[in-house]
Order: structure tokens, then sequence, then C-alpha cells
């Protein structure tokens, strides 16, 4: 089976593609660059006060289902940190926090009982409205400019997909980003300590093939951790979903390749869709990579079968030394940080060429799905504003900035001229202790944060410059370690990010694509999807574990020929169809 990554085999569709209906679209007020500047005490919370004839804003606690960082981790109940404070003071909630978890999620969904901010999956919230457990948003939108005005894509989103036909805000998508801007934190790519890269002799990676070897030397070089257990090349875990579990993140990288669900893809730079017929598609890509690094002794054997808090604890105790994920490696580089600095666990570039355009870039102008919150119907008119208070605070520069690097006023505030700065106090802090930003509650509430971790400031003295301080180059130049200099002098750049962005060959994904994907599907096309999502967790481990080359393509041939017979040509059909109504549908939402 000859596999070239970009091209597609031609097949024939014989079954009729199903339309999807879309939902008309209000428009709202204000335009993508109309962010406000300052915290949300100056707009509409101070206009409430001004209304009221009150000097403090009413005192509220917010009952919030959400989920925790791994990097500072919120623990259940009243929040006292110095973010959560700061919240308080600009918006008059106290959050009172209950970790989601998915079983907790399809109880609530299923008895309509919501918490009174609730993150609730897209598929739920169809019925929920049916049933009256949410409540439309519309009235109150004018206490949140800084969501309202500032993200009106996102508003149009929800109202014209994600309201059962009724045209009302139900739902807010947060992590918003209304234009591109390169992923700079929480990146996936190819993440391996650059010491054990140079001892590798630095070998271009211009196949995946390449990318083995590179990992079998590493493996040689250091075939056991400090305590006596084998190492491994290549690690994953099977409970974030199949596309976790069957594509390495790398592939998604470096080939360009998103999942829409368990069961197609597309092509980032020319939005292709791709099928399980595709010799391409991200899954067979990753399956003889897997095949391979199994046949040269990389593949952790448990790879398929344990969940990610087993394989987390292999990357802590360096059992396993790559990860396509970058945020696995924040304690281990914590670590070497502390140890001194000179090494680092980084990307490290697959080739500059045309089969490797890789994403660098992103924008999701109607906010992530995953992160997708509701309100409930019992809220009472106190509790819709101070809800509202917060929600615009969350999507404010202001907020945005508190929730990633902590309170303004204590860890960041404005200079002269209005620029965004870490304050004297916090970088003498910082030199002493790398942990003060944690300690002052960064990043505990990110599960929260209304604009994405990389999005760009909009106000006018920051325009062009990351929300998160921590990401923009002239913080990155007075920060940098050892092994972050090493890193830009073998690229030829200033700062690491740039390594990827002067790339020639790079991609941007726009996710409000994907969130024009259906939501719920027909019970037919659902049946069948569940009964091949199931089938391929079962038969693509065991086709990876094969002990020939041949048996390898005797087992791909019989599941692309099972695939047929469990009906997935309707399937891919179905999906076909959506994906072409999603771009046309993005089109006119957004004009681009």
């Amino acid at each position: 089976m000859k596999r070239i990554l970009g091209k597609s085999r031609k097949r024939i569709i014989t079954t009729v593609m199903t339309a999807v209906l879309m939902a008309g679209v209000m428009a709202c007020g204000g335009g993508k660059d109309s962010a406000a500047v300052s915290g949300t005490d100056s707009g509409a919370v101070q206009e409430e006060k001004n209304q009221s004839g009150e000097n403090e804003l009413e005192q509220v606690t917010i009952d919030i289902f959400m989920d925790s960082a791994s990097e500072n981790p919120v623990t259940a109940g009243i929040q006292e940190d110095p973010v959560a404070q700061y919240i308080k003071e600009q918006t008059g909630v106290t959050l009172n926090v209950v970790l989601f978890s998915n079983e907790k999620q399809q109880a609530m969904a299923a008895s309509g009982d919501l918490y009174d901010v609730t993150r609730m999956g897209l598929q739920y919230i169809t019925p929920l409205i049916q049933a009256g457990a949410i409540q439309s948003l519309d009235e109150y939108l004018a206490i949140a400019p800084n969501m309202a005005e500032a993200f009106p894509e996102m508003v149009n989103y929800s109202r014209g997909y994600l309201s059962n036909g009724e045209n009302k805000m139900y739902a807010i998508c947060a992590r918003g980003k209304n234009n591109p801007s390169p992923l700079a934190t929480s990146r996936y790519g190819n993440f391996i300590r650059w010491e054990w890269y140079k001892e590798a002799g630095s070998p271009t990676i211009g196949s995946i093939d390449d990318f083995l070897d590179l990992l079998k030397t590493i493996q040689t070089n250091h075939p056991q951790t400090e305590s006596g257990k084998k190492t491994y090349g290549i690690s994953r875990f099977n409970d974030w979903g199949l596309n976790h579990m069957l594509s390495d993140p790398v592939i998604w990288k470096y080939c360009a390749q998103y999942g829409l669900n368990d069961v197609c893809s597309f092509n980032i730079p020319d939005l292709k869709y791709i099928d399980l017929y595709d010799d391409n598609h991200m899954y067979w890509i990753t399956a003889d990579m897997y095949f391979k690094a199994n046949q040269m002794g990389l593949l952790d054997p448990e790879t398929y079968t344990q969940k990610n808090e087993d394989y987390g604890q292999k990357i802590r105790e360096g059992q396993v030394f790559y990860s396509s994920m970058e945020w696995d490696f924040d304690a281990g580089n914590l670590d070497l940080n502390k140890a001194g600095g000179q090494d680092k666990y980084v990307d490290v570039l697959w080739d500059d060429i045309p089969d490797f355009p890789a994403w660098v870039s992103r924008a999701s102008e109607f906010g992530m799905a995953p992160r997708t919150f509701v309100v409930s119907s019992k809220c009472d008119e106190t509790k819709m504003k101070a809800i509202m208070r917060l929600f615009d605070f969350l999507f404010s520069e202001d907020g945005s900035r508190s929730i990633m690097i902590g309170p303004k006023g204590v860890t960041w505030d404005y200079d002269e001229n209005g620029v965004a700065v870490f304050t004297d106090e916090c970088r003498q802090k910082l030199k002493e202790n790398p942990e003060y930003l944690l300690e002052q509650g960064a990043y505990r509430y990110i599960g929260l944060v209304g604009q994405d971790y990389d999005a760009f400031a909009a106000s006018q003295a920051n325009e062009g410059k990351y929300i998160d301080l921590r990401l923009n180059s002239d913080y990155i130049k007075e920060s940098m370690t050892e092994a972050d200099k090493d890193y830009c002098e073998f690229y030829g750049v200033e700062v690491p990010l740039e390594a990827a962005t002067k790339r020639e060959n790079q991609s941007t994904i726009y996710e409000g694509y994907i969130n024009l994907m259906p939501a719920e599907n027909p019970t037919d096309i659902q049946r069948s999807m569940t009964k091949i999502s199931d089938y391929l967790q079962q038969a693509v481990p065991d086709m990876v574990f094969s002990a020939t080359s041949e048996e390898y393509e005797e087992k791909f041939s019989q599941i692309q020929a099972e695939l047929k017979n469990m009906g997935y040509d309707e399937v891919s059909a179905y999906f076909e169809d959506a994906w072409n109504h999603a771009i046309s549908n993005y089109k006119e939402l957004t004009g681009k």
C-alpha cells in the first residue's frame, strides 16, 4: 500500500447526500476590532453602578461547572485566591466551582438540573432548550459589551446554530479569537529534549522514517530511566476520544490535518474532506508510523490500553521521552529551568518542505466548542446580571489577561502609554520564584477565559501583541534560558516561536468551520458511527501490532472491507455533505 502525503485515492460516492439546514442568523452590533480596552469596571459595570446609585456592586455567589487546568489546578468550592478576589472586586461575583466530569455533564443533560453556569456539550443544548432548562441571554447582552460587541460572530453563531431555531442566544462559546495568531502555548509538535536531539546528531526530519530513526537513536543513548525502566519513543492513551487514540498530534501539526469527528478529517490548507478510504487519513498515517515504531522497539505496548493518567506518569518518570503535546513537559521544563536552564523540551521541527505544511496559526471566530457554557433557567434577574458581568470581564482584555497571568495591579498593569506590562514587583518576584504567577492565581480559571490563550490584543496601545505578556518577544528575550538561546541560534531566529512562524510551508486552522458541523446526527448515522468507532478501537491496535508488513497490509484491507459492510459509505456521504455546507455557511457568517 503506497502512501504519499497530500495525495488521495479517488473514489465514487454512490449514496445520496443528506442536507444540513442552516438557521437564520441575526446580526449583533459592533465589529471585529471593537474590543473594549479596559476592564469591565470602567464599562458596563460602572454604568450599572451609576444607574443604581450605588458605589458597590451587588455581591452574588455563582455556582459554576468547569474543568480544572493542569498547570494550576482549581479545587472545588468557594474560590479565594488573588485572581478570584479580583474577579469579585470587578464583577461582584464569588466563584463557587464544581469540577467538570463527563458523567456529571451527561446526568445534568438528562435531568435538566443545571448549575448556575454549566459547561455543556453542543449535542445537549437543543434538548435543554426544548426542556426549558436554560435561559436566553439576549435581554442581558448590553451588560456584556466586551463579549457581545467584540465577538459578534460568536453571538451570531450561537443564535443561528445553538438556539433550537429560535434565533436567540442561549450558549456562550469561550476561548474566542477573531483573527489568526501563531500558536504560542499549549502547542502540538515534536517535543524532545534539546540536548538529546543534539546528542543524536541534530538530524533533519524530512520524513516519518527520519523521525523514527531519531527516536531510535535517542532510545539507544538512553535505554533506561534512572530507576531502571525501559524507555519508549512513542506512547498514547485511550480516554481522550478516538482521534487522540488513533492519530498522533504530531501528524495533525506537520501534515496539517484535523479530525471533524471520529470517522473523517480535513486537510487544513485547502479544506479538502478526507474519509477513511483515503490512505492519507491521519489514522492510517499514524498507524503506519506506529507499526514501524513497534517493529523498532519504540512503541509502548500499553499505548492503546492505558489512560491519560498512566501515560502522564510515564512522561513524568522519563519512561517516554517524546510527546506531541507541549504541556506534557511543563513540569519537566520547570525542573530543567531550576537546574540551570541548560536543557529543555522543545519542538524539534520537521523539515520545511511541501509535505509538511505545518499548522502554525489558529483563529476561533465562534469560540471553542469544548468551552461552551449555558445559564440555568432557575437563575433570577440578580444572578443573571451578575453572570453577564462575569462574562463581560472574562471576554475583556483586562479580564483575559488577569486569568492568564494574574490580577491587574498586582502582577501587571498599564504604563503611561497604555501598554500592558509586568509590574516591577512582579518581575522581581519572578526572579526569586518562577511559580509566583501561579501563586497569584494565574491560569487557575483558564477553563473560563473568554479570549484564547494566545490571542492578540485589540486595544490600540497593545494591538498585535499577545494578551498573555509571557508570549511577547520582549519578555521572552529577557527570560530565555541557555537552551532557548541555543535553539534560536540553531534555527537562525531571535525567539523560539519564530522557528515555526518563519516557515515557508505553514498553515492556519479556522476553528469556525468545525463549529458549523452538526452537533447532533440522524439516528441511523449515529448508530453506524458508533459501531464503526467501536470497531476501529479494536481493529487498528491489532493491525499496528502485526508481526510483519504482510500481516499489516492484510489487516488494513480487512478494515477497509469491513467499513463498507458497516455502512461507512452512507456515513461518510452525510459528513462530506455537512462539511460542504459548513464551508458555505462559514462564508455567510463571516464574510470571508
